[in-house]
């Protein structure tokens, strides 16, 4: 029998055949996959009997629920940094001083990283904790992802950390584009937001193709350039039209 050092904060008693003897398993098994969600490649395992998001008791299951859609919604923005990676070789999921280098508080930061240009993660690691502290890089203004409160970088900040919310900050300036609600990967996926914070001009370069074949090796790929325009308040996008209708634009309000 396992012992958590602290009360865990999801019950496991509904999970018995699953969780076994570990008390805190589907605590544990929540942050993990939140971290997941952030991830170049997400793909669960494990030894456990089953390992659906509905094995681990009804009270894991809509957190690991949010993630798994928000994972899917984000596939456009995560589609791209890979097509980044392919070009240029640069990682995206990366340590801080690739992003920051004039911010001698991030040469040993190791419990923080960017996901691809916009997002800093910081992980909940310590088992009972609903709260942390997170550093936000100097040089530009952040956005809390679930509240859109606009924080100055160079500071540390504490951040509740609920078991339902991975600490999570996106820079201002940045271009996140948000896919339509899928299944599957292998559903077509239409650009149904684009969500811009402002702050600072921001660019993005938005990748498609077929999602099943090599074909993207002799040209056929879809590119487009976003561009954010600070002081007009404009996003504009050439190259292969992503999208139609003027709807599609959303930019954070500061909270």
């Amino acid at each position: 029998m396992h012992h958590p050092a602290h009360p865990p904060l999801l019950d496991p008693s509904d999970a018995r055949d699953n969780v076994g003897g570990y008390d805190d398993y589907p605590e544990l098994y929540t942050r993990w996959f939140q971290y997941g969600t952030f991830l170049p490649i997400f793909r669960t395992h494990g030894s456990r009997v089953a390992n659906e998001v509905w094995s681990y008791g009804k009270q894991a299951e809509p957190i690991l629920e949010k993630y798994l859609r928000l994972r899917y919604q984000l596939m456009p923005y995560i589609y791209s940094l890979g097509y980044q990676t392919w070009l240029t070789g640069a990682p995206f999921m990366r340590a801080l001083p690739l992003d920051f280098p004039n911010d001698p508080n991030v040469t040993d930061m190791r419990d923080e990283y960017m996901f691809g240009p916009a997002f800093l993660v910081a992980p909940v690691t310590e088992q009972g904790a609903t709260s942390r502290q997170v550093y936000l890089p100097g040089g530009t203004d952040w956005y809390n992802y679930w509240t859109n409160e606009r924080v100055k970088g160079g500071q540390t900040i504490t951040v509740q950390a609920p078991i339902d919310t991975i600490p999570l900050f996106v820079r201002a300036g940045s271009i996140v584009p948000l896919g339509s609600a899928v299944e599957s990967t292998h559903d077509h996926q239409s650009i149904a937001q684009v969500k811009v914070y402002p702050g600072a001009n921001g660019e993005f370069t938005l990748y498609n193709d077929d999602g099943q074949t090599y074909a993207y090796e002799k040209g056929d790929h879809q590119i487009t350039k976003l561009h954010w325009d600070d002081a007009t308040q404009k996003l504009t996008q050439t190259g292969v039209k992503a999208w139609s209708g003027d709807n599609i634009l959303d930019v954070a309000q500061q909270q």
